[in-house]
């Protein structure tokens, strides 16, 4: 997986704060609205490139990471730091050859989504410039994404659900301040998983810190990277706290399980192209 954005709604630095993690020069307090990138090798020389979330920063993550296509969008729900890029696909969509591109989401997502972006699911909208979809609906059972299998895991975020993923022993859960016991059953076996921790204090729609921590070692995964994080926690102070097996996230980490097993952590190096967006 690949982190795309690590930052809460506002991202990080927050407009018009000044506060330390705000002001920070170090580039892993700079985060992007939350999203990751699933890159999957599937038997064959091509990867499978699954992205989750379209956020508003998407046009800059793109360009940051050099992905060109995607194998499928996947839906975490409908919060605007979470789907308002949807427009931003349609460079995609013309660079691949105006071939639709693959959406999944929840059904009331997918209804919140025809909504608020009425004109592309349009069929007798006229103009060209747009990205096309094709739009699929999932619950709570397993479906095939370019030949990759995904597990959608249900969280509570507030009053509302939220779909996790899960693919292998890998998972993403972003905006919860829950994950239910059927949904810890469903994560029982995740290695790698990548979960929302927003700050240290309570919060009514994400987790905290503590409850972050303490809902991985429920699932029992091996390594924990956090996300959705706000200026609250400033990046290395954070990690000196925290158990060997966990992390804060960065944008533009890389983590996998490899062909031989083991966990690997890429972290970009500062000669990497295009270089980072600077704040």
């Amino acid at each position: 997986m690949e982190f795309l954005g690590s930052g809460t709604s506002t991202g990080i630095p927050t407009v018009g704060c000044d506060c330390a993690v705000c002001r920070s020069s170090n580039p892993r307090n700079k985060r992007l609205r939350s999203s990751v990138l699933f890159r999957v090798a599937n038997g064959d020389d091509e990867e499978r490139r699954l992205l989750v979330d379209v956020t508003p920063d998407i046009r800059i993550q793109a360009l940051r990471s050099g992905f060109t296509s995607i194998h499928g969008v996947l839906i975490t729900h409908t919060h605007a730091d979470h789907c308002h890029g949807l427009d931003d696909l349609r460079s995609l969509y013309w660079g691949g050859g105006r071939v639709p591109l693959e959406l999944w989401a929840y059904p009331e997502s997918l209804s919140s989504l025809k909504q608020t972006f009425a004109y592309i699911f349009d069929a007798d909208y006229d103009y060209k410039g747009i990205v096309k979809l094709n739009a699929h609906v999932f619950d709570q059972d397993a479906f095939e994404v370019a030949g990759v299998e995904v597990l959608p895991v249900q969280v509570i975020h507030g009053g509302m659900r939220v779909a996790g993923f899960r693919i292998g022993e890998c998972a993403y859960i972003t905006d919860t301040n829950e994950v239910p016991p059927a949904s810890i059953e469903k994560l029982k076996g995740v290695r790698l998983l990548i979960l929302d921790a927003l700050r240290r204090a309570p919060h009514p729609t994400h987790m905290s810190l503590p409850k972050a921590l303490e809902t991985a070692e429920k699932i029992g995964c091996e390594r924990v990277f956090f996300t959705h994080i706000n200026h609250d926690l400033d990046h290395e102070a954070i990690n000196r706290e925290l158990p060997d097996w966990a992390r804060l996230g960065y944008d533009r980490l890389k983590v996998a399980i490899e062909d031989d097993g083991t966990i690997s952590v890429t972290e970009p190096a500062a000669s990497d192209s295009p270089p980072p967006i600077a704040f």
